[in-house]
């Protein structure tokens, strides 16, 4: 078995050379071109996929080649194609596992060296965490498979969040069938525990109010983003947390909101036809933020750069995407859903 080492440290500079030419790659592909949304998550995916690898290459040089075969995968936006021009970190990995220690040493290295990596090149580390770097998101098979199962049996709020993250994974580098058993466990344990899609649905239901009593936007009234209108948690998460339930009940394993809009039958064809208005809202964040400068910024709106039909486009979203998931909520609260 390997020593344990301390990996907090990078003195390697001819790495460190790498990760500052990624950096400046970045500036080039994402931050001096004009993008539409589909080609800003191409070229999102083809930055993070070079720095994995840069990652998992540095990894080699010091231990070796992988001991087995192995999924890395994105989660939240990234997973989702529905990042902006700054984004910070949810990644995980699987392993295949023969029960050796320095197999669980080896792919939490490698974690941290991913960590790193994308820290370098732009990406913010994820405050809560959800990283290969720590121990919960990075794990064997098996062991996935027991913390999945152990999340949905303690049916907890928090343990029931950390199933939707995951559940919105995407592989990026690796073996992709990890990844999609595990998510066919899921279906099953909703199969059979129908109930859990009531309680996913209580999980992401608090949706953020964003009209007024005096139909005005409503902003944030303290701290950084004081003033500024919150667009991720009113208008857009409202149209992915109910596209992720429907996607869990018709076992849809696309991670992105519109392959899931795509992938759902024709009963559902009253949101099926949502389809375009969530494209749209995409399109126009992607030209809303495109002067952002840090990740920090990404996710408000200075309501004061927006012209009258941009705020009233703002409300016709709010209003959909609040009736989307409250006709998703009846659905499972009647049992409907088949």
């Amino acid at each position: 078995m390997r020593e344990a080492k301390d990996y907090t440290t990078y003195g390697d500079q001819e790495w460190n050379k790498r990760y500052q030419e990624l950096y400046e790659e970045r500036l080039s592909v994402i931050h001096d071109r004009e993008h539409t949304s589909a080609s800003l998550q191409k070229s999102h995916d083809l930055l993070i996929k070079k720095a994995v690898c840069l990652a998992l290459k540095k990894t080699e040089s010091e231990w070796g080649t992988a001991p087995t075969h192995f999924a890395f995968f994105l989660m939240g936006s990234g997973a989702r194609l529905e990042q902006s021009f700054w984004s910070d970190q949810d990644h995980g990995i699987i392993f295949e596992s023969s029960g050796a220690e320095e197999e669980e040493s080896y792919f939490l290295h490698v974690g941290k060296e991913i960590v790193y990596a994308l820290k370098r090149v732009g990406y913010e580390p994820c405050d809560g965490k959800v990283m290969a770097s720590n121990p919960k998101w990075c794990r064997s098979y098996d062991q996935w498979e027991k913390q999945i199962k152990g999340w949905l049996k303690d049916n907890k709020w928090e343990t029931l969040r950390y199933t939707l993250t995951f559940f919105d994974s995407r592989t990026l580098i690796g073996d992709p069938e990890l990844l999609e058993r595990l998510k066919r466990l899921l279906f099953n344990a909703v199969d059979m525990e129908p109930y859990l899609l009531e309680r996913f649905t209580e999980n992401t239901g608090r949706l953020r109010k964003g009209v007024g009593l005096f139909n005005q936007l409503l902003v944030e009234t303290k701290g950084k983003q004081q003033g500024k209108f919150d667009f991720k948690q009113t208008v857009l998460f409202p149209y992915v947390n109910g596209l992720r339930l429907l996607a869990i009940e018709q076992h849809i394993y696309a991670s992105s909101t519109i392959e899931r809009f795509e992938q759902l039958p024709e009963k559902y064809h009253h949101i099926k036809k949502l389809k375009p208005s969530f494209e749209k809202l995409l399109e126009k964040r992607v030209d809303w933020q495109k002067d952002v400068q840090s990740y920090e910024h990404v996710h408000h709106l200075a309501l004061d750069q927006l012209s009258q039909s941009e705020k009233k486009q703002l409300k016709e979203w709010i209003k959909e995407g609040h009736q989307l998931y409250q006709d998703i909520e009846r659905i499972f609260k009647k049992g409907e859903s088949t």
